[in-house]
């Protein structure tokens, strides 16, 4: 159960994305609205560092 948990944050977005509060656009944009939000947290943390 911790793998499923683990898997399912990995997918999730880190913030919340206003229009997509339905399952079915969860599920289409989840996975890509995280990718977006990981990129965009990592660039702010590597563009804090200097």
């Amino acid at each position: 159960m911790a793998k499923a948990i683990k898997a399912a944050e990995a997918m999730a977005p880190t913030r919340p994305h206003p229009g997509v509060e339905s399952g079915a656009k969860n599920m289409a944009l989840g996975p890509v609205a995280a990718l977006m939000d990981r990129t965009k947290d990592t660039v702010r943390k590597v563009m804090s560092k200097d």
